[in-house]
């Protein structure tokens, strides 16, 4: 999809900016609640199988959040581009990426028909994505090893998994706080990691920041899809605390040579 440049004005139509966000958070809320009582229904009776029902979930959120990535666009909200995005067509890959915002999954879902993804315990919880995260067969954050073990058979059945290796939103001017169930992951898996750089100026939908703190000029995301094989080896690495620590310190060197840049 075609980009607009990156707005000159300082204040570039702030107001409608601001209302375009609060119907896009509105919609995202009642687009959770239909996905969970209208279109996924149907799935249980349709499909029988567990996990071809996963896959038709998934398919539907993708194109739920592209449809919501292109609403916001359209409106003005931000601009957006992603490069080497076919990259992510690809099944079975262990998609790493930093996460300075709170749309950065919804963003890579909306490129990833099949994707699996590590998610906050509490959206089982929650009436708007309940629905959608059991469908879908997301793994949810309450348990480390579980996370691990899960995303690695994820992996291995030829399903991708999304996952921000800080485990949580950057905050801007700090370092990079890495945990290490990224590496874990890879090592036992034995997927040499796809390594995104995402890039938002000026930040937008921070951490600790409100949703109607809009930035004055319009935000433009910067997606950039690395290859990775020449610089993180996993296989038949041995999967110990050692080679963990190594692995997690080369992605943390990487992503903030990349943000730096």
């Amino acid at each position: 999809m075609p980009v607009n440049l990156l707005p000159s004005k300082k204040k570039d139509k702030y107001w409608l900016r601001l209302v375009a966000t609060a119907i896009a958070f509105s919609l995202f809320g009642i687009g959770g609640l239909i996905l969970r009582f209208v279109l996924f229904p149907p799935l249980k009776v349709i499909y029988r199988d567990t996990e071809v029902r996963k896959c038709k979930a998934r398919l539907c959120i993708h194109n739920t959040f592209r449809l919501f990535i292109g609403f916001m666009h359209i409106t003005g909200i931000y601009t957006y581009q992603f490069r080497d995005e076919q990259k992510l067509a690809k099944p079975g890959q262990l998609i790493l990426a930093n996460h300075p915002s709170l749309i950065d999954v919804v963003f890579l879902i909306s490129r990833i028909p099949n994707a699996n993804c590590i998610v906050k315990a509490s959206l089982f919880r929650n009436p708007f994505m309940r629905g959608a995260v059991m469908t879908a067969g997301y793994i949810p954050n309450d348990d480390p090893e579980q996370i691990i073990e899960l995303a690695s058979k994820s992996l291995q059945k030829g399903e991708s998994v999304v996952l921000f290796p800080e485990g949580t939103r950057s905050v801007p001017g700090q370092p990079f706080r890495f945990q290490r169930g990224a590496a874990y992951m890879a090592l036992r898996s034995g997927v040499t990691p796809t390594l995104v750089t995402i890039r938002c100026n000026p930040p937008m939908l921070m951490k600790n920041i409100p949703w109607y703190s809009i930035p004055l000029s319009r935000p433009h995301f910067q997606f950039d899809v690395n290859e990775s094989e020449s610089f993180i080896q996993v296989k038949e690495k041995d999967e110990t605390p050692q080679v963990a620590r190594e692995v997690t310190q080369e992605l943390k060197a990487f992503f903030t040579e990349e943000c730096a840049a």
